[in-house]
């Protein structure tokens, strides 16, 4: 099975990554109309499109025309764009040879026919396998934020956890939590607290390494897993990210801003641990630094 591009996905807010999928079933009804239009030709003897027969009507039709637009960021998402390109030239080619066939008055072969729908269904499949997995990362997502949600997490989490365990490397867990979060809520309404945590997030990617993970845990709670890290380097993350956050300047509306900051707990996950138990450390670590003042990082 081909593997997204998580970098490249992690990029695209979720609106961007709706508009994708919405691309891709607009340009699926496309062909769809295509296809309608060519069954008539070879049953109906409508006269065929001058673009279909063209060595190149791949790029004529509508749904050629929307994917030779597309950005190269967005082909580079997913394995299956270039292997599109290559399965729709194929499919107008062979409806090439079925309409020029027909314009000939030569009867069309049954082995010819039965591949060109084999291209299709081949592309078809192609079309449904990326809507399946790009929705699939979507449903993972917090809508608010874009970090990942909980879906999916001690499942990835146990894969590290492994992949650890394999080749003898440390993984560290931060549990992050704002501070006085629902003094924000109560004083400035909901709407900024929701600022508040997309500042959050946004500013912990920044931070992030291509294959460390972000999770909104809970409400204002986030789950950080740093892969390949051993303990004081993921204490020293952790501090820069408690100043990043402090430093934080978040407009709540015209000429407004706040200031937040968070208290962390940092832990390894050791090789004969469980993810549910390295998860409570790091928490408990995570509400040992409130205990002890707020905005600071305590280990586990």
């Amino acid at each position: 099975m081909h593997q997204i591009n998580r970098q490249g996905i992690s990029s695209l807010s979720n609106t961007q990554l709706e508009d994708v999928i919405a691309e891709i079933e607009q340009a699926i009804e496309w062909h769809q109309s295509w296809y309608k239009n060519l069954l008539r030709c070879l049953i109906a003897d409508t006269p065929a499109n001058e673009q279909d027969l063209a060595d190149n009507a791949h790029n004529f039709c509508r749904f050629g025309q929307w994917f030779n637009k597309l950005p190269d960021q967005t082909i580079k998402l997913h394995p299956h764009f270039s292997e599109i390109a290559s399965a729709h030239k194929k499919m107008h080619q062979g409806a090439k040879v079925l309409l020029s066939l027909k314009e000939s008055k030569t009867v069309i072969p049954v082995n010819l026919l039965d591949q060109f729908h084999a291209d299709l269904d081949r592309l078809r499949e192609l079309f449904d396998c990326l809507i399946d997995e790009f929705t699939e990362v979507l449903h993972t997502r917090d809508p608010l934020t874009g970090a990942s949600n909980r879906t999916n997490l001690l499942e990835n989490l146990q894969k590290e956890h492994e992949l650890c365990k394999r080749k003898s490397l440390s993984c560290a867990l931060i549990m992050i939590d704002l501070d006085h979060f629902k003094q924000v809520n109560d004083e400035f309404g909901h709407a900024a607290g929701d600022k508040v945590l997309i500042a959050l997030v946004k500013c912990i990617k920044s931070q992030l390494r291509k294959y460390d993970q972000l999770y909104r845990y809970g409400g204002e709670e986030f789950l950080v897993c740093l892969p390949q890290t051993e303990l004081d380097d993921a204490k020293s993350f952790s501090e820069r990210l408690r100043a990043g956050v402090e430093a934080l300047k978040i407009d709540i509306s015209n000429d407004n801003h706040i200031n937040v900051t968070g208290s962390f707990g940092v832990t390894l996950i050791s090789a004969d641990d469980n993810i549910e138990t390295a998860i409570e450390r790091a928490d408990e670590a995570m509400y040992q630094a409130k205990k002890s003042g707020r905005n600071r990082v305590c280990v586990a």
